[in-house]
């Protein structure tokens, strides 16, 4: 059995004068070579003052270790900002030292391009904590960047360094006994950029196994990608046996699936096997433009799950 827990996103840089070159390497993703990497990425200027005021609040504060929280995110766009592409924001979480444990990177549901003077934006996301082995408060720090050359934007707050903002903490709770996951079949190992910083990515088709719980429940999957192409999203389909208990698009960057599972579709066995199916499989090197040289066939990149009874 294996617990799957987080996440990771990276990039190779090559600090140069003040300014830091990301280029994707290994897997497909935002994955950071090295936490040093993450704390020096580039902050290259945009010849702009802060363009927005940043704050996040989270619930609930205190944390179990490997469950789900809900982040909200608010940015106060200033007056002179102006945004040419849309940016990931970032969200860092440090232990007591101010060492990065982990990082969730998304595209904000309005992208940065649209983003006026004066503007409001705000919105929840879901994120699975990690099941790390450190307990105690974390610091949780924000910011804007470009996936392209991985430049940050200037904000208007408390800045920590490398153009990343205080923005609230949070205490992590030693984990509660909860359903273990095992990755049966159609799963290609398991990697990682960090003890915190986990995840597994599918065949077209991977089994994930685990105890039947025998009443209602809730499946939360974490998963992390960019796009693949520009001609039409790929979906993920979720079942039990031959029952469909969702169909979601695979979208940019980090986003929690939240999937009901009733008993009913559970059924009477003692364990309970649900199936990701990807639609639309691929192998990094075949893609146009792409310089990743994993020729593996993928299908969906799993960094974490939950699941939630009754």
């Amino acid at each position: 059995m294996i617990d799957v827990s987080l996440r990771a996103t990276g990039a190779e840089c090559e600090v140069l004068d003040e300014r830091v070159n990301c280029g994707r390497r290994g897997q497909l993703g935002l994955r950071l070579k090295s936490l040093a990497c993450l704390l020096h990425l580039s902050v290259a200027c945009s010849g702009q003052g802060p363009v927005a005021v940043p704050s996040v609040e989270i619930d609930p504060v205190q944390v179990v270790s490997g469950s789900p929280v809900q982040v909200t995110l608010t940015f106060s766009v200033l007056p002179t900002a102006g945004f040419d592409e849309d940016h990931l924001v970032f969200l860092h979480f440090l232990n007591s030292d101010g060492e990065l444990m982990w990082t969730v990177d998304h595209y904000p549901p309005r992208p940065t391009s649209q983003w006026q003077p004066g503007d409001t934006i705000q919105y929840t996301k879901t994120i699975l904590m990690p099941l790390c082995p450190y307990f105690g408060e974390a610091g949780v720090l924000v910011g804007l960047y470009s996936r392209d050359d991985g430049a940050r934007l200037m904000l208007a707050g408390d800045e920590a360094g490398q153009r990343a903002y205080r923005v609230g903490r949070v205490r992590l709770l030693p984990p509660i006994r909860n359903t273990r996951f095992s990755y049966r079949s159609g799963w290609h190992p398991l990697e990682s950029d960090s003890i915190c910083m986990q995840w597994r990515w599918s065949e077209q088709v991977g089994a994930l196994v685990f105890d039947n719980p025998r009443q209602d429940a809730r499946l939360y999957l974490a998963l992390e990608h960019r796009e693949v192409d520009d001609e039409k999203p790929r979906s993920l389909t979720v079942s039990v046996g031959d029952g469909i208990a969702a169909r979601v698009e695979i979208t940019n960057g980090y986003v929690v699936q939240e999937i009901p599972l009733t008993r009913s579709l559970l059924g009477d066995t003692d364990e309970v096997a649900v199936g990701l199916a990807v639609d639309r499989p691929f192998v990094p090197p075949v893609l146009p433009g792409e310089e990743n040289t994993d020729t593996r066939m993928l299908g969906v990149r799993v960094m974490g799950a939950y699941l939630l009874v009754g």
